[in-house]
């Protein structure tokens, strides 16, 4: 991930109010979770995503992406931004045995803003990572990663709450229920 495409996109998304936050490996990095994240990911509000798409179109490439199973996100493009792997993600979602989970990401009073050479980069919550990296095939390991923080640094208990209102596999509830009865907050 090169900061400078990062701080492009956040810029226009932000003077643009496009309600968007750092996901994926970019997001963790933020946290200290990753070392090297590749590409940046972006959840953006369901309503934004035509927006986001008009704004970002002008910054770089565009490839509109057909989600792979269990991937069933209703829009998903991916950008070449200044030698950066961008993709938006709208309304994600991942099906699984129980049925789709799905995800429309928008910001709130306790959104995280990190803060990047004076722009602002709202970072999704690592309780909404958890539950979708719980949901991803091979994923398992950022999970851990994650909930090993949520133990150290307390948990968005609202965020789990609302994932637990959605279909998901025993395994997946558990340790989610989990997760909840062993972290403060």
């Amino acid at each position: 991930m090169r900061k400078e495409a990062l701080l492009r996109v956040a810029d226009v998304l932000n003077r643009n109010t496009v309600d968007w936050g750092l996901g994926g490996s970019s997001m963790l990095w933020f946290h200290g979770l990753a070392d090297r994240p590749h590409d940046i990911d972006l959840l953006v509000a369901e309503r934004d995503a035509p927006r986001a798409h008009e704004l970002l179109s002008r910054l770089g490439t565009n490839e509109a992406v057909a989600p792979k199973e269990p991937f069933c996100t209703k829009h998903f493009t991916h950008y070449a931004i200044l030698g950066t792997e961008v993709e938006v993600i709208g309304l994600f979602g991942i099906r699984h045995a129980e049925g789709v989970y799905r995800l429309d990401w928008r910001r709130d009073e306790n959104t995280r803003v990190e803060r990047l050479k004076d722009v602002g980069i709202p970072l999704t919550p690592l309780e909404d990572w958890f539950v979708l990296y719980l949901l991803m095939p091979g994923r398992s390991g950022k999970a851990d990663l994650i909930e090993a923080c949520l133990k150290r640094q307390g948990i968005r208990r609202d965020r789990l709450e609302a994932a637990l209102r959605q279909p998901l596999p025993a395994e997946v509830r558990a340790r989610v229920l989990a997760a909840m009865a062993g972290t403060r907050g």
